[in-house]
């Protein structure tokens, strides 16, 4: 049985999940080629790498359950 520490958190990066899913069209213009860190629906942190991303959203939000992303600059290509 999950805790509801476990399940909040769940919720919590469904909910970044749809948020980036929504704003695809926006997040795309803005950031294409790059990767983003998302928390609650907010971008964080932004970089060439993963790890910029990540170092840039642990500076405002340290220990948090943030979604990294990539941004493909080619949403159609697999």
């Amino acid at each position: 049985m999950a805790d509801s520490l476990e399940f909040t958190w769940v919720i919590d990066i469904s909910n970044d999940f749809a948020w980036l899913t929504e704003h695809s069209k926006e997040i795309l213009q803005q950031y294409s080629g790059k990767w983003i860190a998302v928390l609650d629906g907010q971008v964080i942190g932004v970089g060439d790498t993963a790890t910029e991303a990540a170092k840039q959203a642990d500076g405002k939000h340290l220990n948090s359950n943030y979604i990294l992303e990539a941004v493909d600059p080619e949403p159609e290509r697999i």
